[in-house]
């Protein structure tokens, strides 16, 4: 019978020095191999950011530059007709699961400490990176579900920091909104219940993205010498409304609140990046894209500006153009050509199959699968997307509807079929 890891740590414990210093350099040399062999992912997924912000999307919202996104897209794949789901949770659980949220039952965005959220039963790409030998860590915005069995550590993250949703700042103490329950900030492990670390008021939503960055930062900085491959999974509060940038940031642009809030992004997400370059974690999948399009100007808060949808029509909540069709950059140094740009179509549930492609994972047999594996044409080996449209639906009816009976779909030509 072999000895369990315990007995077998107890008899290196009384080898020769000679032997343990020999035995080091095979676990090295296999580490190096394994990681090697299975890239890091990290997936940066902010909110609300319509297609029309990037400067690297149509010229940037108010001209105003965004240099550390612009290079990560020089560097990588930069995709301009990738399609999510109509709101936040949607698109979040399409990511998630690999399905279309219609049969996990989100078909709209979740309120703050509702009911309900991403079953339990669903298989998170975190659950299936973790099988396959995968570290997960998830800093920022959940809003798949708050209840017992719903939250990241229980849905495959080995441990979290962040939040549930971003609008609780209208019920968390602003002056002038109706008073709900308080929430917080929130940090868990994997078997643990989670600990409130502050309450998600105005002065925590201008610090949140800074806390989720150093979090991600430094996590990365300790992973230099993992013996295992990372999913780091960092989904942003930018920029969803309100948009309300940290106090360095505050009156740096001449775009108001959001213009500092969006430099305060790409600041944001430049960190991350250099904490890759820093760790030399050179096999990295990168992956920057937005959930949903801009929000419709809240009418009691007309001062907070809200992005741009850029060429497109639409906002979220609906199947158009200008909430759906968002920007999306993928680099992997060495495995996906640089500056590239396609058309093609992509949607958001075919990153789980493409990344269990990409680690060695298994993609569910016992249940309907939506996404479709889009490595080759992520790294050139093809020129055309596996995905020729993409099905939509407002909550539970396709659209548009006329009793849920209509089919919409979006086709690799840009066409509209009904």
């Amino acid at each position: 019978m072999k000895p369990n890891r315990r007995e077998t740590l107890s008899l290196l414990a009384g080898a020769a020095p000679a032997a343990l210093g020999m035995f080091s350099t095979v676990a090295t040399t296999s580490v190096a191999r394994a990681q090697d062999t299975k890239p890091n992912i990290l997936f940066m997924l902010a909110d609300n950011v319509g297609y029309g912000v990037p400067s690297s999307y149509n010229g940037g919202i108010l001209d105003m530059p965004t240099p550390r996104l612009d290079k990560l897209a020089a560097e990588g794949f930069r995709l301009t007709n990738f399609n999510v789901e109509n709101q936040c949770t949607p698109s979040r659980a399409a990511l998630m699961t690999g399905r279309l949220p219609i049969r996990s039952g989100i078909g709209k965005a979740i309120a703050a400490g509702a009911p309900g959220g991403l079953h339990p039963w669903e298989i998170t790409v975190a659950e299936m990176l973790g099988d396959a030998g995968y570290r997960t860590a998830m800093f920022g915005k959940w809003h798949l579900g708050a209840g017992q069995g719903r939250l990241p550590t229980d849905q495959g993250f080995d441990e979290w920091f962040g939040f549930e949703t971003t609008d609780i700042i209208y019920w968390a103490g602003k002056p002038g909104m109706p008073l709900r329950d308080v929430h917080y900030i929130h940090e868990a492990r994997k078997g643990e219940t989670p600990r409130n670390v502050r309450v998600h008021d105005e002065d925590t939503r201008r610090q949140i993205d800074r806390m989720v960055t150093d979090r991600a930062v430094d996590y990365i900085s300790k992973s230099r010498c993992g013996d295992r491959p990372f999913f780091l999974y960092v989904p942003f509060a930018f920029s969803h409304h309100p948009a309300l940038a940290h106090p360095d940031f505050k009156g740096k642009s001449p775009g108001g609140e959001f213009g500092d809030s969006l430099l305060e992004h790409d600041h944001n997400v430049g960190r991350i990046l250099d904490a890759l370059t820093a760790a030399g974690l050179d096999n990295t999948m990168v992956v920057w894209a937005s959930d949903n399009g801009p929000s419709p100007l809240p009418t009691v808060t007309p001062q907070w500006t809200i992005g741009d949808a850029g060429p497109w029509r639409g906002e979220i909540g609906t199947v158009l153009e200008g909430n759906i069709r968002t920007p999306c950059i993928i680099r992997w140094p060495g495995k996906i050509p640089s500056g590239r740009v396609s058309n093609q179509i992509v949607a958001i549930v075919d990153f789980f199959p493409t990344l269990a492609r990409v680690a060695g994972g298994k993609v569910p047999t016992d249940r309907p699968m939506d996404g479709v594996d889009q490595s080759g044409f992520f790294t050139g080996q093809q020129e055309k997307s596996n995905r020729e449209h993409v099905l939509l639906f407002l909550g539970r009816s396709s659209w548009p509807s006329n009793g849920g009976t209509t089919r919409f779909t979006w086709t690799a030509s840009t066409a509209w079929t009904v």
